[in-house]
Parts: structure tokens; sequence; C-alpha cells
């Protein structure tokens, strides 16, 4: 490996790139670019200024702060100076915050906006250990607070680049660069610990499985930093690559607008905004005229049959490839320039993405690319060849990392991106990180005959109904979530008789509904008491009930009045449902459907 750590990686990068844009943000309105040479000052000037303050190396410095330039610049600045960089989640709430604060030893933090700060201060009398506070934003009334840009003026001007320089070369392979918190389904929330080895083994094998397919990109990032994936995916890959720029969102609400304008070549989500684009397209098109759905339906039905040939590389039979051309011409078109137009692939991880999805997808000329991993790998490990995607499967392990089924069906995973334990939580580490390196996944799979892995559930999520049959909630939830009128199910039915389901309908798509058929409503809870919308609920489900066996099959199910959110407590800050916690505030309405 060419690389001593990941600063070392990141500064010599900026070297070889100098004048080259590395980062592209919004500023007023306007994309402005920033170089490599801009963010290389910025990131020396932040680490000389935290040695200023004091920070040692293997100290602990917190980032809480939505997705921004300053957040790139803190990372690579805090492991700069040898200390360990903790990400938190922008949406965490104060006692989350200060959870992760306290539970890492954290000195200093680094925050975004006042939003961020009052957070820290609600807590900050239960945060002894915290040194400083530093924050982009320059705030009022937060006398206790320092700026970030006289941080690094005061780096700059400090005369300690020959102690920076020594901190840079003390830095091995072993050291710890970040811990990255789970992000919490069941319980406290988990520090994984990952290694300067463990960040650049995963960054190289990453950058190796893809690089035949790179050239000079453009990426637009909408993912958290503060989770693994995106970090990975989206900063240190792009920084090993070192052509192309970054573009970040201006929000997940902009992500839209961002893709018209900056036209990005990749980019990088989670299986739930995909789900949401395609109940977005389905419900257009349902309520569009009966001509135009007629034609969106037979370019969808061409896609799928160019598909196999597509996806073998092979040339179209000719009357398909005239069909396939008008398809293009007619529907494929507007789709693609709806992501910019110039969409080589997007990746997706975090959780599965459903085959009918990935085939949907790639049917309209979107070539989705399944991986795999965990914040215990360094969030990432393994992806399906950009050349030879199979829908339905996360890919292979990439390059000298190992994967094997345990007797109960259970994923589990060895290389260099392994973790090297959970902070300061010898025995849960034990739990799910055995003597020779194996790591639990926590994850339910199989490998097929071609060596592709097929995810089929959590293994905390399985539901043993009270006759004993073993059910996997997720591809029947995900087969739920594909019908436009619903947002998001739960499944029920561990140690019940038969399982019921809990469901957040599409309310866009409900009202649209309600506005046509001229039904009335008052609000949300009016709405799903309406007898046609149960109607539809109804026949969305009896439909996904076909496809499985009949003690699979949900026999009830109750709309809830709201969306799930992290505010609100249903989603992770990567959205994905928190079983537990539904269950519990729900727990009413479930005992309902079966005391019935």
């Amino acid at each position: 490996m060419e690389y001593r750590s990941i600063p070392d990686m990141y500064y010599k990068q900026a070297e070889r790139n100098k004048g080259k844009v590395l980062i592209r943000h919004k500023k007023e309105g306007t994309w402005v670019d920033i170089t490599w040479d801009q963010n290389k000052d910025a990131t020396e000037s932040l680490a000389l200024g935290l040695i200023k303050l004091g920070i040692k190396p293997q100290e602990k410095v917190c980032i809480l702060s939505e997705n921004r330039n300053e957040w790139y610049v803190s990372d690579i600045g805090i492991q700069s100076t040898g200390a360990v960089t903790v990400p938190i989640y922008a949406t965490n709430t104060p006692d989350q915050v200060a959870y992760i604060v306290n539970n890492s030893d954290a000195v200093d933090i680094i925050i975004s906006t006042d939003k961020q700060y009052a957070k820290v201060k609600a807590e900050k009398k239960n945060m002894p250990n915290l040194r400083h506070i530093i924050s982009f934003d320059k705030l009022d009334n937060a006398p206790d607070v320092l700026w970030f840009p006289d941080v690094l003026a005061s780096g700059k001007a400090s005369g300690l680049q020959q102690e920076l320089e020594k901190r840079l070369k003390d830095i091995k392979s072993g050291d710890l660069a970040t811990i990255i918190y789970t992000s919490g389904t069941t319980g406290d929330p988990k520090g994984a610990m990952l290694t300067q080895s463990n960040l650049l083994s995963i960054t190289d094998t990453a950058y190796d499985s893809f690089k035949d397919e790179l050239t000079d990109e453009v990426m637009l990032s909408f993912l958290p930093l503060s989770h693994g994936y995106a970090r990975i995916a989206d900063f240190y890959v792009p920084l090993y690559h070192a052509k192309g720029v970054q573009a970040i969102a201006e929000s997940i609400d902009k992500v839209a607008d961002n893709l018209r304008e900056i036209k990005p070549t990749m980019f990088v989500s989670v299986p739930r905004v995909y789900e949401k684009v395609y109940g977005k397209i389905i419900s257009q098109v349902e309520a569009d005229k009966p001509m135009k759905k007629k034609i969106f339906y037979w370019a969808v039905s061409v896609g799928s049959a160019a598909a196999p040939y597509l996806m073998e590389n092979k040339p179209l039979p000719f009357f398909l490839s005239l069909k396939y051309k008008l398809a293009g011409i007619l529907v494929f078109k507007k789709i693609k320039e709806a992501v910019g137009g110039r969409l080589k692939f997007a990746i997706s991880g975090g959780a599965p993405l459903s085959k009918e999805l990935g085939e949907f997808f790639f049917a309209l000329g979107i070539k989705i690319v399944e991986g795999y991993g965990l914040t215990e790998t360094s969030a990432i490990f393994m992806a399906n060849p950009p050349k030879k995607v199979k829908f339905g499967t996360v890919g292979k392990p990439f390059k000298g990392y190992q994967l094997k089924i345990a007797p109960d069906g259970e994923i589990l995973l060895k290389g260099d991106n392994v973790m090297k334990g959970y902070y300061k939580k010898p025995e849960a580490t034990k739990e799910v990180l055995d003597k020779d390196g194996w790591l639990s996944s926590g994850d339910i799979g199989f490998i097929d005959k071609e060596g592709y892995l097929h995810i089929t559930d959590r293994k905390k999520d399985l539901i043993v109904t009270a006759g004993g049959k073993n059910i996997a909630p997720q591809p029947i939830e995900n087969k739920l979530k594909m019908n436009m009128y619903i947002e998001e199910a739960v499944m029920i039915g561990d140690k019940r008789p038969y399982c019921v389901a809990l469901i957040v309908p599409s309310f866009e798509v409900l009202k649209d509904v309600a506005k046509r058929e001229g039904i009335p409503y008052t609000n949300e809870k009016d709405l799903i008491e309406q007898p046609r919308v149960k109607e539809l609920i109804e026949a969305a489900l009896n439909e996904v009930n076909s496809g499985f066996a009949k003690y699979e099959t949900i026999k009830k199910f109750a709309l809830i009045p709201q969306l799930f959110s992290q505010e609100t407590g249903e989603l992770t800050p990567t959205i994905k449902v928190k079983r537990n916690a539904v269950e519990k505030k729900y727990k009413a309405i479930i005992d309902g459907l079966y005391n019935a």
C-alpha cells in the first residue's frame, strides 16, 4: 500500500493535484469551487490550531455537523494531529450527543450552527471532559465557543509546522483513526474503533474494484458523512482516486434540484431513497393520461426484454434494438435527465435493495450497483462488479476479504478492514469478533453458485411464530414498500399466532387519489379512515401475500397516521426502522390487531 495513513494519502494527493477542483458547494445560491490547494491550506491550519489548543495524539474530537466543506477539513485536520475523529449525526438529540461525547472521552467538539450549539449547551454540564467547542458559523451570545476561522488563523500563525510534520510522520497504521457509533436500531450505540490500516484497506480495495469504471467523475454527496458508508464512498475513495469533483448537496430535500444542476456521473445512496423515487415515478404515471401510461409501461417492458443482453454487454436483436431506441426517446431520456443525464451508475448500500427495484431502474436505463458492509467493517466489505451486476445480491467480497456462512445462516466476515473492537466494550466485542478475526455480521444469507451473496434478513429481526414457523420479515416488507400507496411497513409476529403489519401510507399519493375521486377528508388521520384508502392498501397487501407461504402472510394491518422520522424516534439517521421503538410506541395498536 502506497500510503501510511489517511492524512498521508490526502497530503500526497493534494501535492499532485495543485490547482484542480476538489469540492463544489452551494454558497448564497451559487455553486462555488474549492481547489485542492485551498482545502489543504484550511486542513493544515486547523491541525495547527488544534495543536495550539493542546490536542494530543489519540485524544478524541467530535464533529457534530451537516455535510459541508468544513466537515472534510475537520476530519483530515483532526487525524493530522494524531487525534481521533468521532462523528455525530447532525440529527442526534442533545442526550445522544452527550452520550457519544462522554463514551468516547472526547475533549473537543466541532459544531456547525447555532442549532447544534443548542444541543451541546443543553448538556454541557453533563460533559465534564469537554475542553473546547469550535463552531463553523459565527455564533452570537456564545462566549464559550471558538469560531472556526479564528482557530485556522491562530494555527497558521502558530509556528508549529515542525510539530505537525513530526506528528504526521509518527502516525502508525495501527493507530486509532476514528470511532464511528452504530446508528443504534436497538439499545445504546456502540463505538466501532477503526484504525488507519482499516480505513486504508477498504479505501484501497474499494477503489481497486471500481477503478476500471472511474475517470474524471462528478459525484453528488448527500448521505451524512457521519455514517461510515458515505465517508468511505463519498470522501476517502474519491480522495484516493483524486480525479473529478465532489459536489455537496444542499440538503436531502434539495437533492432532486442538485442532481439536475450538478449532473453527476455517480452518486451513493440508500435503498429508501430509490424506493421513494420509484414510488414518485409510479404515482405520476398512474395519474397520467391513459396513452402516456400505456407508453410508459410498454417502455419498461422493452427495457426488461433488453436487460439480459445489456447485462452481458451483448448486442440487441434488430427489432428489440429499434424498440429500445424508441423507448429511450419517449421515456428513458426524461428519467435520466431527472438525475442529470450523465449518470454512469448509482451505488446502493446501508440496507438490502429489493431485486425488483434494481431490475426496474435498469429497465429504465439506470444501473444501481449494490454493495454491503457494516460500520464494523469500515462500512463496506463487498459489492457487485459494475460490469456484472446481479440484482437481488450484494455481490462478491473485495479482493483479500473472506466470507463464509455459519451453520445457522449468519454471515461471517474477515479482512483487514474489520474493526479493532468496540470502544470500552470488551464483552460486546467478544460477542461479535472471535479470536481468529471472524466478525459475526448479524445478517442472515447465503452464497449462490456464482459466489454472489444474498441477504435474507437481520438475525435479530427473524420472526418465530407461536406455531414455531421462522419468517424473514424484510423481503415481505420490501415487497409492500414497492407499492405506490405504501411508504413504510413493519411486520409483527414474533411469538404470536400469526403476522400483522403496521403500514405508513404514502400520504402524497393518497391525497392525489382523494382529489381525483372526490373523497372528503380533513387531515391524515381522517384520510386513512376512508374506506377507499383501506381498500387500496388491502389490495396491495393481498397482492404481496399471494407470493408467500400461507404462514408468512400478513393477516391484519393497521394504518399509522404519520410518517416515521428520526425526530419521532422510529428511524435511525440512515433511515432504517427502529423495529423495537416502533413496537413499543404502537403497542396498543398491535395488541388491538390480535385482540380483535
